[in-house]
């Protein structure tokens, strides 16, 4: 599409105030650095939605244990096999990944800097990389802090959509591999990266269709007939597809060689796609719109960029559709014609286009399954972000056309839209500093829903680590770990235990070894995690065949292990999904004794283990 040089080759304007030099550059880059770490590493002490999926799956990687055959794991194989090798190198703490989450984060910012120079030039690539770091870290509700499929899909995802909007700028074949074979990587990481593949098709359609009769295009591009122009796009859509097998292709032969295929289809596709369907479309509608509202109410700096990118590519579009091209030029790349809008002009029009494209797609993506969590937003933050970027630089640029009162409303709700998210997000952020910085937690901070569902969780992680009541709260994040079994020699019924419903931080905090392959209970129920907590709710979304056959599985795993707790979280909130209600269940837990409740938690011991039935049998006997 537009002109895809580098940013130093672009047309500037005559106060030269877009050059940017690389000291310019390191220096923005260093501050960013910084911002980012002092944004997310006073987090490091917590466990998130999720984390003890990724904790635990990586952990029993690393044990022995095959993904999907040996893990139940319900997304791609890409972020457990990471987490696994982060675990290997420098162990496995919080503090390993939290780390790691921020260089990652760092590592975005570079990408959108790049693909914001070429669109624009440095000083909005620049931007953007900042706009990432900061609202990266806010939200509607719910949390952005933990390294999930989310997160780790957009440095792909977004490194993708770059190469195959230059391989649409260019038309270079190697680009449109490159880009799909990120693209492959992505859909590894989180099936919704295949949205990528979905905007570079529209962007090849919007080109041929129009884009390249607006002389926005290379010359080679654009000049050739309609018939070349649609040979073009097709060869290009088909070696991006070349590229996103050959980026999936690596992990399809690591499932093949584990024989874990099958497992991965079932875990994977089959239950996300019934996963996808299971709300209905008014419910989607109404909570889409609630969430998104909400999403831009508290980052507004956000929709008023957007806001003035969408304008700004209107009113564009009404002067470019009003240049009337002699015939004889259409097909002439040096017409007349085309100099009525400067190059540099046309450039921003086709790459503003380029943004609101795949901003559009890719909340699309975010869509489905009309769940819209918090970190679902992850999907369209690159794109916000070089929009937010562009906004700010056409606002700026404004003032002279539009006049300083214009430009003086917009900056100023502009900063206090930024105050506002400031606050809402990073008043927790100052709250954990200030912690960590006395060596204590403060009120605030006990009060914190995270810091609740730590401590509830961590209280059972003592209980059955056969602490003293009160302990874990002397013990640091991963005190209760220690002298942890690891997995290669434990033959005691003491170093395994199992849960019932969704709580893999059980096993991450106690350091115990999981019971069963089954870490969450949705294949054993066929009911979604999210949806498994209203009390009352049932409806599965898997055969019963299918489910039975899991809980057999199941019977047989724990006969193999004899755990000596066995946790029921799902009964504490569901009572028709808790553990009894299953009969092949119910007549397996006769040999549990209920202890009751510790917090949210139904727990229940072995009653041969029992202090009393300890206390039974004679000396020297096992």
């Amino acid at each position: 599409m537009t002109n895809p040089a580098p940013a130093d080759e672009q047309p500037k304007r005559a106060d030269k105030s877009h050059l940017v030099t690389r000291a310019t550059v390191l220096k923005a880059f260093a501050i960013i650095a910084v911002a980012t770490f002092a944004l997310r590493i006073f987090y490091a002490g917590h466990l998130y939605e999720d984390d003890g999926l990724w904790f635990t799956a990586a952990e029993e990687l690393l044990r022995g244990k095959t993904l999907y055959g040996g893990i139940y794991f319900d997304k791609p194989p890409v972020l457990p096999l990471l987490y696994a090798g982060l675990f290997k190198i420098f162990g496995a703490h919080i503090l390993t990944i939290r780390l790691f989450t921020i260089a990652y984060s760092l590592v975005i910012s570079a990408v959108l800097y790049k693909f914001g120079s070429r669109l624009y030039n440095k000083r909005t690539g620049l931007t953007a990389a900042a706009m990432w770091a900061f609202y990266s870290t806010t939200a509607a509700s719910g949390h952005t802090q933990g390294f999930d499929t989310d997160f780790v899909m957009v440095l792909p995802y977004t490194a993708g959509a770059y190469w195959l909007t230059r391989a649409c700028f260019e038309g270079r074949a190697w680009l449109a591999v490159a880009g799909g074979a990120l693209v492959g990587v992505a859909v590894q990481v989180n099936p919704k990266g295949v949205f990528d593949l979905v905007f570079f098709a529209a962007l090849l359609f919007v080109l041929l269709l129009w884009l390249g009769r607006a002389r926005l295009v290379k010359p080679e591009m654009w000049g050739n007939p309609g018939a070349s122009r649609m040979i073009s796009s097709v060869r290009l859509l088909a070696l991006a597809l070349v590229g996103f097998v050959a980026g999936s292709l690596p992990f399809i032969v690591y499932l093949a060689v584990t024989h874990s295929l099958s497992d991965y289809w079932l875990y994977v596709w089959v239950w996300g796609s019934r996963y996808a369907n299971y709300n209905s479309l008014l419910s989607i509608i109404t909570l889409g719109m609630r969430v998104n509202v909400g999403y831009f109410a508290l980052n507004s700096t956000l929709l008023i960029t957007l806001v003035v990118v969408v304008v700004s590519v209107i009113t564009r579009a009404r002067r470019l559709s009003g240049i009337r091209e002699p015939k004889e030029e259409v097909d002439k790349p040096d017409s007349n014609a085309a100099s009525a809008l400067d190059i540099a002009s046309r450039g921003e029009f086709a790459s503003d286009v380029v943004l609101l494209i795949w901003l559009v797609v890719s909340f699309a993506g975010l869509s489905v399954g009309g769940r819209f969590y918090t970190h679902y937003f992850f999907q369209i933050m690159p794109a916000l972000s070089l929009i937010g970027a562009r906004g700010l630089s056409e606002i700026t640029s404004d003032t002279r056309a539009h006049g300083e009162r214009l430009s003086r409303a917009l900056m100023a709700l502009l900063v206090i839209g930024f105050v506002i998210t400031a606050v809402r997000f990073h008043t927790r952020t100052i709250t954990l500093a200030a912690d960590w910085a006395r060596g204590k937690k403060g009120d605030a901070t006990a009060t914190w829903f995270h810091e609740r569902l730590n401590h509830e969780e961590r209280m059972v992680a003592a209980l059955v680590r056969g602490l003293p009541e009160g302990a874990e709260d002397g013990l640091g994040p991963e005190g209760i770990r220690q002298g942890a079994p690891d997995g290669r020699s434990s033959e005691e019924a003491a170093d395994y235990l199992f849960v019932w419903g969704y709580r893999p931080e059980l096993y991450y905090w106690s350091g115990l070894l999981p019971a069963s392959r089954y870490l969450s209970a949705q294949p054993l129920t066929g009911v979604p995690a999210d949806a498994q907590y209203v009390n009352g709710e049932h409806r599965s979304i898997l055969e019963e065949s299918t489910t039975a056959a899991a809980r057999a599985q199941l019977i047989s795993d724990l006969k193999e292990s004899q755990p000596k707790y066995i946790i029921d979280e799902l009964g504490f909130f569901n009572g028709d999904l808790a553990i009894l209600e299953y009969p092949e269940l119910k007549e397996y837990m006769r040999s549990y004794k209920s202890l009751g409740a510790t917090g949210r938690f139904l727990v229940y011991i072995r009653r041969d283990l029992t202090r009393k039935n300890l206390l039974r049998k004679p000396t020297g006997q096992p």
